[in-house]
């Protein structure tokens, strides 16, 4: 007995000097997107970029034995971040690391109790919670008290499903390769959406709606690696964005920063950025309408103003105001701010289980 609990008192010790040396592994847990652009895996994949950049160590933990990666749309700085396995490789996770495991995983929440880590929810999507979780459980459940979002809106959410949840702030980042154009834009519209039934319908009933409008040029950017994509937003001169279920809207701020003129419809969830100070109005930093029928008339009226290069000019001011909220620098800012917390909270956690073990000892000892 006396020696488990030196072993104990060692391998506390042990911890506690990793975490002040920054000495440590984050661990993210992701899904393959098989090659398919998806903004929730963009976010952890930048996330832990950044957090690389800044001297931390982390590591990509998938289920996947036939893993693709996201070499093909994010690029080789993102998929030569170290990947492993669960299943075939030997993963080793100790008592000064962190697991960051993303509201889909309630699979992983469970399987992940007993292990010694410190082990945090990522959550992007309110929505997906109740998706993924059983019946009668929560996140309490699991162990898991600690989470990270994207939004305040979010984190009030979240306090008012989970009362017990500490949530801290991380906001998404727009790359710096989303830029306006140094050459004139083309009159082309471009459309981001998930169907290609909603491409369809805007598309082809505009053609059908306004033939005198036929030689206007709409592309689709679903499937686009990010490269690409950042490089015909910022030729287009309008950018069509359709996601009711959205929670941030990475593409509008993305469009904004590029110069493109923004069309959106507004999600069931309203974006934060898309209210003034106050939230009680939406802001003019976008086209924005609620009924999909008056799409084709909205996009009719901006070819227009184009054209007479009459587009009230606050639109664009106000995009811009707008992207400038979202930038890489700021969110490293609050990476280390958050991480920094969390290394101190953890310390404080393992100071407090090792003056128990330490009291342990010497009740033996006497």
């Amino acid at each position: 007995m006396e020696q488990k609990i030196k072993q104990i008192a060692e391998k506390l010790t042990e911890a506690i000097e990793n975490l002040n040396k920054k000495d440590f592994t984050i661990h993210f847990f992701i899904i393959d997107t098989k090659g398919n652009p998806n903004g929730s895996t963009q976010y952890i994949y930048e996330t832990a970029s950044q957090l690389i950049d800044e001297g931390y160590k982390c590591k990509m933990l998938h289920q996947e034995k036939d893993f693709v990666g996201v070499g093909d749309w994010m690029g080789e700085k993102y998929a030569n971040i170290v990947h492993q396995c669960v299943e075939s490789d030997n993963v080793k996770i100790s008592t000064s690391d962190f697991l960051i495991i993303p509201e889909i995983f309630a699979n992983v929440m469970n399987q992940t109790k007993n292990l010694p880590c410190k082990r945090i929810v990522l959550c992007q999507n309110v929505n997906f919670i109740s998706e993924f979780i059983p019946l009668g459980s929560s996140w309490g459940d699991y162990g898991l008290l600690d989470v990270i979002t994207t939004t305040e809106t979010q984190a009030n959410d979240i306090k008012e499903l989970f009362p017990y949840a500490k949530t801290k702030v991380v906001n998404p980042s727009i790359p710096n390769y989303f830029r306006d154009n140094d050459e004139p834009k083309k009159l082309t519209i471009s459309i981001v959406t998930k169907e290609q039934a909603t491409v369809n319908k805007i598309v082809k009933q505009f053609h059908w709606k306004y033939p005198q409008y036929s030689w206007v040029t709409f592309n689709d950017l679903r499937g686009y690696n990010r490269e690409k994509f950042s490089d015909l937003l910022r030729e287009s001169a309008i950018t069509v964005l359709i996601d009711d279920e959205t929670y941030f809207g990475y593409t509008a701020i993305e469009a904004m920063k590029s110069g493109s003129l923004v069309i959106g419809k507004i999600p069931e969830v309203i974006p934060e950025w898309m209210y003034d100070d106050d939230k009680t109005s939406l802001v003019d930093n976008g086209i924005w309408f609620t009924d999909f029928r008056k799409i084709h008339n909205i996009i009719a009226q901006a070819i227009k103003l184009w054209m007479e290069d009459a587009i009230p000019e606050t639109l664009y001011e106000e995009a811009s105001k707008t992207a400038l909220k979202y930038t890489v620098e700021d969110k490293v800012k609050q990476l280390n701010t958050v991480f920094g917390e969390y290394v101190t909270e953890r310390i404080a956690e393992l100071q407090i289980i090792q003056e128990v073990n330490n009291n342990k000892l010497k009740e033996i000892k006497e």
